[in-house]
């Protein structure tokens, strides 16, 4: 599972309405893995129990909206063939405190329509501009941000119209004293289906 600990806490800048930009029934399925490189030849063995792959995707599922808070159902489907879910709530207002985390969950969301300076609550960042991707039905707006700390570095969209995220990569560096063994993993979290619109 991913976890995201490490970011700064700037100040955001405020908007009019921390608005959800999904519905109940919206549903939004995530391709996840992580790419591993080490100084042990044996990488397998280098890399901490807890980093290992383990989930290959996870579906959102909104169940409900209630001002700023997504009522969610979050499941995740195991190599292994297990799945787990999971019932929470993301409040997109960076002003409340909010019940969900990235370091709990992984998948972090934010407010519809959000500009550059504004903050995603649940990864602590603020959104540094505003892209346009292209999908078989046209372009979409994606708020992008990223992040550098010494061991801790990468970058996300969302969509700006749902607030949901449609790509993450991160890449965190475990370095095991003992052993002098250094991995770096790189998590990749990609949206490969929802009900919204067309992804491939």
């Amino acid at each position: 599972m991913l976890v995201l600990s490490l970011f700064g806490s700037p100040s955001a800048k405020s908007t009019q309405t921390w608005t959800p930009g999904v519905e109940s029934c919206d549903y939004f399925t995530y391709e996840m893995y992580g790419i591993y490189t080490s100084n042990n030849p044996n990488v397998e063995l280098a890399i901490p129990e807890f980093e290992r792959n383990t989930t290959l995707w996870a579906r959102i599922n909104i169940t409900s909206v209630l001002g700023s808070i997504i009522c969610q159902v979050y499941t995740l489907h195991y190599s292994v063939g297990d799945e787990a879910s999971f019932n929470f709530q993301t409040d997109v207002n960076p002003q409340n405190q909010g019940t969900f985390r990235i370091a709990d969950k992984g998948v972090p969301i934010c407010a519809a329509n959000l500009r550059g300076g504004d903050k995603v609550p649940t990864a602590e960042l603020l959104l540094n501009k505003t892209v346009a991707r292209a999908y078989p039905g046209g372009l979409r707006d994606t708020n992008h941000a990223s992040w550098n700390v010494s061991d801790d570095w990468g970058e996300l969209y969302f969509d700006r119209e749902t607030g949901m995220l449609v790509e993450l990569n991160r890449t965190h560096v475990f370095a095991n004293p003992d052993t002098g063994d250094i991995v770096e993993k790189t998590d990749v979290i990609k949206l490969i289906d929802t009900n919204r619109w067309q992804i491939t």
